[in-house]
């Protein structure tokens, strides 16, 4: 061989001094497999969260998984695709195919909830091998399988997918002494020579010039090598600098595209928008929200979103608004705003979701408030109206009814005597169901009124009792006042609250069996720095359970208290809590099943020039009547 070695022709290239890594086979089709197949498993994983595995849109879903994972396998020399996590990269066969962001977070959590440095998938690969996989990825945390997913995996017969752990040990020091015996760093320097220097300088091209050099002596081939060398290099650097890279422009894009698209539809839409900060204050809003809001964005910007929450608006907002990014985000959502208007909302809207389950918008179909509003005000006016109509022939049919039993009833026999005490008893209940549905029409449009003077509690609940007296001496029920203590006047308009304790001891005696006990009893209290009078009910009959006594003061609503259930139009407690709440006072119950039940409510202490003005319920934005029948929590 002579000395000055010939270069090869100018038209054979020489080859490249130092090999560069080839991509895989496929190139991009790889990258493009892997990532629509994680995708496809990600989608599957957010199906299985509302069908089973062999749902046909989850099996579709799983074939379109498997079809491009068996793409992507055909593309890898050795029939072999390892799929792994590494930063914010999703890498395949030492490859980057994407960004974390591409794939949905139900992939990401595979990896993260069992540890997992990569996923293998080999040749042969089946639909049951990857349903098996999305079965493990979807079970519940609590799941005896989540204890051993290789063991799960073996046992449902699958050999084409393998989870390799994430495994850390720290270096022993036996293994470091072995790698020290295998030469020191003056035994390198002895073996590489002059290179040595070019090294400890630090600098690529230095260390180029010094392994060339030392592997071609001529000058001028010397040159050309270096120069092929460089510009190699310079395209290896370009094309691993774009691998890292492009990820980073396909996520950018992503954004600007979300961004745009964003933009565009709240600028051509026609339904409010309302943007609010980690604190859920607002920060702006459209001309629509305004309209919708009520407000101005000036009036309404720094206000938080959830203060309008009321019989006309709800608002629904996720209780964590700012998104971590070193944990899971609270999946809890806070629903503010009237309970009826609710559960219409709950009924009536449908989430927005993408192909991998990530929540985009909700559709929501909302009737009209003016025309609810109108329709609720036609029933009242309608009920009104017919119930009014009703009282003038029935007071006749009741006059009738006692001039029969006035004139007639000596000359009666047992059985037409018997009918004609029905018929009054029947009509003295129909008398009393109109009366109350015209009272509640009343309280319900606010035009019931309440004159509240300076009254004896004591008084007025020996009223009420003397008056189901004989009731309850019928009834063999024990009925008692017990005696007040020294009590101050309250202000109270009298006849109204004689009628809301009626109602009260008309159930307690209904419910009270023969032989039981109902007493009255009264005692100063005082809430929030302000003096009352209470004024208790208690029975001995069956109680009343926990679970209903939040719906016992709704409107036309009947509790069967034990295994007895009486007649009536469920009003009665409705009414008699509106009367106690115009005259500034509250109702409430306590009660137990076996052990009675104790009714309450409170009257305010009589003060000198403050209570003498006519008490009247007003309609509001939020009416406190339907706080009183259940309609809304207040």
């Amino acid at each position: 061989m002579p000395d000055t070695p010939t270069p090869p022709p100018p038209s054979t290239p020489p080859p490249p001094a130092t090999p560069t890594p080839s991509p895989a086979p496929g190139g991009s089709g790889l990258e493009k497999q892997c990532l629509e197949a994680m995708k496809a498993i990600g989608k599957a994983l957010g199906q299985m969260a509302l069908y089973k595995v062999g749902h046909p849109a989850v099996a579709a879903t799983i074939d379109s998984a498997l079809s491009n994972l068996q793409s992507a396998i055909a593309l890898t020399p050795k029939g072999e695709l390892v799929v792994g996590v590494d930063a914010e990269k999703l890498i395949a066969n030492g490859r980057v195919v994407g960004s974390t962001a591409q794939v949905p977070n139900s992939v990401l959590n595979l990896y993260n909830r069992y540890k997992l440095s990569s996923l293998s998938f080999r040749a042969g690969l089946e639909h049951g091998d990857v349903a098996a996989l999305c079965e493990l990825a979807a079970a519940r945390a609590d799941a005896t399988i989540t204890s051993d997913p290789k063991g799960y995996l073996a046992a449902r017969g699958v050999t084409h997918v393998a989870l390799s752990e994430a495994v850390y040990t720290k270096a022993t020091k036996k293994v470091e002494e072995e790698a020290g015996a295998a030469g020191g760093d003056d035994d390198l320097d002895a073996q590489i020579g002059g290179i040595s220097d070019a090294l400890s300088s630090g600098s690529l091209e230095k260390t180029l010039m010094a392994l060339v050099e030392k592997a071609v002596p001529d000058p001028v081939l010397r040159a050309k090598v270096i120069a092929r060398v460089l510009k190699l290099l310079e395209s290896d650097i370009a094309r691993r600098v774009d691998e890292v890279v492009q990820p980073l422009r396909k996520e950018k894009k992503i954004v600007e595209n979300d961004a745009a698209r964003a933009t565009h539809v709240i600028s051509n839409m026609v339904e409010g928008v309302v943007v609010v900060d980690e604190k859920g204050k607002i920060l702006m809003m459209n001309p629509t929200a305004e309209q919708i809001y009520g407000e101005s964005l000036a009036q309404a910007a720094g206000k938080t979103i959830t203060g309008k929450a009321s019989d006309e608006f709800v608002v629904t907002l996720a209780s964590e608004i700012e998104t971590p990014n070193d944990r899971d985000v609270s999946k809890d959502v806070k629903t503010q705003g009237a309970e009826d208007t609710q559960r219409t909302l709950r009924a009536s809207s449908a989430l927005v979701k993408t192909e991998a389950g990530k929540v985009v918008g909700m559709v929501t179909a909302l009737p009209d408030a003016t025309k609810h509003r109108e329709l609720q005000k036609v029933q009242r006016d309608f009920i009104a109206h017919v119930t009014h109509e009703l009282r003038a022939p029935l007071s006749s049919i009741r006059a009738a009814l006692e001039i029969l039993d006035t004139d007639y009833r000596p000359n009666m026999v047992a059985d037409e005597a018997k009918m004609l005490a029905a018929a009054i008893k029947n009509s003295d209940r129909l008398a009393d169901m109109v009366n109350s549905i015209l009272d509640f029409s009343k309280i319900e449009s606010g035009q019931m009124t309440v004159h509240p003077r300076e009254c004896g509690a004591a008084e007025i609940a020996k009223e009420a009792v003397d008056s189901l007296l004989p009731w309850a001496q019928k009834k063999k029920v024990t009925l008692s006042l017990v005696p007040p203590p020294a009590l101050p006047p309250v202000a109270a308009d009298a006849p109204r609250t004689v009628q809301v304790l009626v109602n009260l001891l008309s159930n307690a005696l209904k419910f009270t069996p023969a032989g039981g006990r109902i007493d009255v009893a009264l005692a100063p209290r005082a809430e929030n720095g302000i003096n009352y009078v209470e004024l208790r009910v208690s029975d001995t009959g069956p109680g009343i359970p926990k679970a209903e006594q939040g719906r016992i003061f709704e409107k036309f609503v009947q509790i069967a208290s034990g295994e007895t259930h009486v007649g009536g139009t469920g009003l009665g407690l409705s009414i008699a809590k509106a009367l106690v709440h115009l005259q500034k006072g509250r109702m409430w119950i306590d009660s137990d099943v076996g052990k009675g039940a104790h009714f309450f409510f409170t009257l305010p202490v009589y003060i000198a020039g403050a209570a003498d003005v006519p008490a009247r319920a007003k309609p509001s934005a939020q009416p406190w009547w339907k706080s009183l029948f259940g309609l809304f929590k207040k």
